[in-house]
């Protein structure tokens, strides 16, 4: 019996690791991969990816466009956007068991809400707390609640449409478009906007009771209508 030495190709290519990162991080239905599910997995060694990109897992999920592990100190806004984003998709306020299950859903795990707010009831509590106002403020942003006294002020609201705010309205509306129905829910493929009802050139103004939620096409469509 003849035996050979079966040995691993050498200086792979960046491009070859990052593709089969990508590959197995897709098979998992995954939007990250720890070590030992891409050793279990990889076409290549772990210490192969490790030797490409500085000895760092967290680089080379980075090169592939994964997400990191075990990130420390994450924003509460970035935490607050994917709730957000999760909840746009559903259609619906999300449940723990939402995030647990998610695939390729919510970028964190329902663990990392679960330590940084003391529990999923308590992260929902503070996102709602957020989009109206109580946490924090945006620079360059004035939010007004009374139209009257909103119309005794010589400055007018922001045309931009923070992101606090486009989540409320979004909602608000049941993340449902105002004109035709439309949402993620029924359709993956629907994007949803927060368009002014009177449009800001006309003097439709940056606040609650102007905006609403549209499809991008309902959206595109009413656009021909009012160009501002």
């Amino acid at each position: 019996m003849k035996f050979e030495l079966n040995l691993r190709k050498r200086n792979i290519p960046k491009e070859d690791l990052i593709a089969d990162l990508q590959k197995v991080a897709n098979e998992i239905g995954q939007g990250t991969l720890t070590a030992i599910i891409y050793a279990e997995r990889g076409k290549y060694g772990v210490n192969t990816v490790l030797r490409k990109f500085d000895r760092s897992w967290n680089n080379a999920l980075s090169a592939a466009g994964l997400d990191l592990n075990n990130r420390i100190n994450i924003p509460e806004e970035e935490l607050f956007k994917n709730l957000a984003n999760i909840w746009e998709i559903l259609g619906r306020q999300p449940v723990g068991k939402d995030i647990e299950k998610s695939n390729n859903l919510s970028k964190f795990s329902l663990g990392t809400y679960e330590k940084r707010f003391g529990g999923w009831n308590k992260a929902l509590e503070s996102f709602i707390e957020y989009i109206n106002g109580n946490i924090g403020s945006e620079s360059g942003t004035q939010e007004f609640t009374d139209i009257k006294a909103k119309r005794q002020l010589s400055q007018r609201t922001s045309k931009k449409i923070n992101e606090r705010l486009r989540f409320k309205i979004l909602i608000r509306d049941s993340c449902i478009c105002k004109i035709c129905g439309a949402s993620p829910a029924k359709n993956p493929e629907v994007h949803l906007d927060v368009d002014h009802i009177i449009p800001y050139s006309k003097g439709g103004e940056t606040l609650e009771e102007n905006l609403r939620t549209l499809c991008s096409k309902c959206n595109r469509g009413r656009s021909n209508h009012f160009i501002e």
